[in-house]
């Protein structure tokens, strides 16, 4: 068995001192033929060696030089849900937070039976209106509702933090 040697200007599929794209697209034809035969070789030198066929995995077919194509890539991302969505009111998501204490964005989708996005916006607006508030960081964050025991407490720091700074 013969071994073909690479020029050693060459670093990846095509030598690296071709000018025009038909000099790259050539050398890169001449590469895969030269490997398809070297495939050959050692698909005949394996079953020379009596390897039996079900240990052995099934070749790739062999792509003609040219005609390959690139298979489209999967996009990742969060799955839309089928399901119909209700509008929310921002005034069911209060009273469930109130009654639950802390709960998750899809939580609160969920008990609702709305659009996760449509939720997060209501929570957002409710968070700057200062009546829920949010705990924790991305995927466990958790929003409550400010009480009147967390306004109280609230005022009382910043009274003893004033107190602090004037003494």
């Amino acid at each position: 068995m013969e071994l073909t040697s690479t020029p050693l200007n060459r670093t990846g599929a095509y030598d690296q001192g071709m000018k025009t794209t038909q000099q790259i697209v050539d050398s890169i034809d001449s590469r895969l033929r030269e490997l398809n035969r070297e495939i050959e070789t050692l698909d005949a030198a394996r079953s020379a060696l009596g390897s039996e066929r079900a240990s052995r995995p099934t070749p790739r077919p062999r792509v003609a030089a040219g005609t390959q194509t690139r298979k489209p890539r999967r996009r990742r991302g969060r799955r839309k849900s089928t399901r119909p969505a209700d509008v929310v009111p921002s005034g069911r998501l209060e009273l469930l937070l109130s009654e639950n204490g802390g709960m998750t964005t899809s939580a609160l989708a969920e008990e609702t039976n709305g659009d996760r996005d449509q939720v997060l916006t209501l929570l957002r607006e409710l968070e700057s209106a200062g009546k829920i508030r949010r705990s924790g960081q991305r995927r466990g964050t958790r929003w409550h509702a400010i009480t009147d025991e967390d306004r109280i407490r609230e005022r009382a720091a910043e009274l003893a933090a004033r107190r602090r700074r004037a003494a």
